[in-house]
């Protein structure tokens, strides 16, 4: 029966690394300084040469130098918070979602209020506009809930400056000024849904990614959640093409064909965890190429690789479906036997052994057999210490079985002990008195 072994070909399929709020926060404060002074100021110097109208409800009350004098306080105001606020956030070096609400509302809270300072009532509409870039901003960075505070602050600040107008005699038509309003805020909710959804779908991307990172494969890109295909897909559908072999590639030992060591540690905590759902043995057999230092010295290392070799595809062979078979290095390949107690894995170590005794390997030739020692652990799953705790098992039987003879199989019991004072699985250079040539 076959074995499970690394994808042999390509298959069709937080967030940890992203921006802090302090950070966004920290960039868009630099954005918003120069923003304010280039259109705030620019914006009071052509008023106040005259060159567009500055007739508003506070210059109808002060005069309009006065009032563009006012609206050049609330910029540098405002300059004052944002140089503060980046400062306390390079000091702590975190902002919470109330940090992200209160530059939210005090970006609105300008924009309105120098509208209403500086501005004819008739073109109120102007603030609507301007008020479409930072709640996409917001979407984009800080998500759905700061979106609706933004847009709160919106309608809260644009009705009291235009019922504040109106109370003033300056703005007829209230119908009409609250008719904007509504447009704005259904074609921005429209916008903030789209993002979100689109949001969604990042975060999506994000963790196949993320999973892929830490040499996960299991996860796809599922593509039928895309009811309108688009880029994303695009990405999505080139990772599901690439997951096979990427999977391949990372988790596979080059040499032998079976898993190497990380794909080894992945499956064994995928196996570990559902043998302790379902209270289910685990057997750990670790295997050794008896001699092998003698392969080499005698044949050559290219030779000694060509050994590897077919021992691999010989244990992927031999192995049981499900089986999980790596190299764990050099000549040492561990075996990791699912819903399998110590009498089933004593049957498969004998199976694996027999088939060293009756398959020649082609690199040495039929003069030279080819012998592994076995050590055995088994044991009922019962935490996710488990697998370390068999691994040094069935390592220290593998001693055992060397220092017997070799060409062998040692189940591990309590009590065994590969040699005074050693630590059960621990491969060292004292391993040098066991088998100094293999």
């Amino acid at each position: 029966m076959s074995t499970v072994s690394p994808t042999p070909a390509p298959q069709a399929v937080p967030a940890s690394g992203g921006l802090s709020n302090a950070e966004i926060l920290q960039w868009q404060g630099r954005f918003r300084r120069v923003f304010v002074l280039l259109i705030g100021f620019g914006t009071i110097a052509l008023k106040w040469t005259g060159v567009i109208n500055a007739d508003s409800v506070v210059a109808r009350s002060i005069g309009a130098h006065s009032a563009l004098l006012l609206g050049s306080g609330l910029i540098v105001a405002y300059f004052v918070f944002v140089q503060l606020m980046m400062t306390v956030l390079a000091r702590r070096g975190v902002a919470g979602p109330d940090a992200v609400i209160v530059t939210v509302i005090a970006d609105m809270a300008l924009l309105f209020s120098a509208v209403y300072v500086i501005t004819p009532p008739s073109e109120y509409s102007r603030a609507l506009i301007i008020a479409i870039f930072p709640v996409q901003f917001t979407q984009l960075y800080f998500g759905q809930r700061a979106t609706i505070y933004n847009l709160a602050s919106v309608s809260v600040f644009y009705t009291v400056i235009v019922l504040a107008a109106a109370d003033h005699g300056m703005l007829p038509g209230l119908a009409e000024r609250f008719w904007d309003l509504s447009l704005f805020i259904v074609g921005t909710m429209l916008f903030v849904l789209l993002q979100g959804h689109i949001a969604k779908r990042l975060q999506r991307i994000v963790q196949v990614f993320e999973r892929a990172q830490e040499g996960d494969f299991s996860l796809r890109y599922d593509e039928a959640l895309d009811r309108m295909p688009d880029a994303i897909t695009v990405v999505g559908r080139a990772y599901n093409r690439m997951r096979g072999r990427l999977e391949t590639i990372v988790l596979t030992d080059p040499l032998s064909g079976c898993f190497n060591r990380r794909g080894f540690d992945q499956l064994v905590t995928r196996e570990v965890s559902r043998a302790i759902r379902g209270g289910h043995p685990l057997s750990v057999l670790a295997l050794d190429v008896d001699y092998f230092k003698r392969i080499n010295d005698e044949y050559g290392h290219l030779t000694g690789d060509e050994v590897l070799r077919e021992m691999g595809l010989l244990l992927r062979e031999t192995a049981r479906l499900g089986d999980v078979v790596a190299r764990y290095g050099g000549e040492e390949f561990e075996i990791l036997a699912p819903d399998t107690n110590h009498e089933g894995a004593q049957i498969l170590a004998d199976r694996i052994q027999h088939a060293f005794h009756t398959r020649p390997f082609a690199a040495v030739g039929v003069e030279r057999a080819i012998t592994i020692s076995i050590g055995i652990a088994s044991d009922v799953a019962r935490n996710d210490r488990i697998a370390s705790v068999l691994i040094a098992r069935a390592d220290e039987a593998l001693y055992v079985a060397k220092r017997n003879g070799r060409d062998r199989n040692e189940l591990w019991h309590p009590g065994m002990r590969a040699f005074d004072g050693s630590l059960p699985g621990r491969r060292s250079i004292e391993m040098g008195a066991v088998k100094p040539d293999g």
